[in-house]
């Protein structure tokens, strides 16, 4: 039996884009983004940095339609104030 990678199992690749709530189409800061926890996807009011260092973001929506695709799953996001 061959080892298994836990630390991708579950995790989904995002497409992050700054926006509104309901703005799926917003203009893209980073594509190829997974979540640094992979058993903890970003939720709705989360807050967190990017690898390139941007933010804090808070998560105002999201959806997933491919958990590989990231031109499927959106993460939209606005600046985390306070």
């Amino acid at each position: 039996m061959g080892a298994c990678d836990h630390g991708v199992v579950g995790r989904i690749v995002w497409s992050v884009r700054q926006g509104r709530a309901g703005e799926l189409d917003a203009p893209e800061i980073m594509g190829g983004f997974r979540s640094t926890n992979p058993v903890h996807e970003p939720k709705l009011g989360d807050v967190l940095r990017l690898p390139d260092g941007s933010g804090p973001w808070r998560v105002v929506d999201w959806v997933v339609g491919d958990r590989v695709d990231p031109s499927a799953n959106v993460l939209v996001v606005e600046p985390a104030v306070g």
